[in-house]
């Protein structure tokens, strides 16, 4: 009978222990879920915070405008 208490009262240990784990399990989600991580610090810049995309500068020259032949000079210069 000693056995089969001792067993019992195990068993029921066990189970308060995993509930008890469930439930902080639950509240850790909760905390989770309400604090957002990828929001950026104010005053910082972080991931969240899009930046502005600059264009690479790149110049684009018109061809110049040649004589009859191609190894004759350039006639006129393009105004960019």
């Amino acid at each position: 009978m000693n056995a089969f208490l001792t067993a019992a009262a195990f068993v029921v240990l066990i189970a308060a222990a995993a509930y008890v784990i469930h439930r902080l399990n639950l509240q850790h989600a909760d905390r989770i879920a309400a604090y957002r991580y990828s929001t950026p610090r104010p005053g910082r810049r972080g991931h969240g915070t899009p930046q502005p995309h600059h264009a690479p500068r790149t110049t684009h020259h018109a061809p110049r405008t040649t004589g009859d032949h191609p190894g004759s000079p350039p006639t006129a210069w393009p105004r960019l």
